[in-house]
């Protein structure tokens, strides 16, 4: 299986294929839903550039497919 973008996950939020989405859960768990504001507060964040969170969503998602 390939690695999942954001991309990947907007679009299964936004065009609502119920299926894929109860498929995408089943094996990554829940979507994100409603706003991500707040995140700047929490301890330790820190905004990291597009090309990183793709590399760590890719490395955690192999992660999870191993695991599954």
């Amino acid at each position: 299986m390939t690695a999942a973008s954001l991309e990947e996950v907007l679009h299964l939020r936004d065009h609502a294929d119920l299926a894929a989405m109860f498929r995408y859960e089943r094996q990554y768990g829940v979507l994100a839903e409603g706003p991500m504001n707040g995140w700047q507060d929490q301890p330790q964040a820190a905004e990291i550039s597009a090309e990183e969170f793709e590399r760590l969503w890719a490395e955690a998602r192999r992660a999870l497919g191993d695991s599954a």
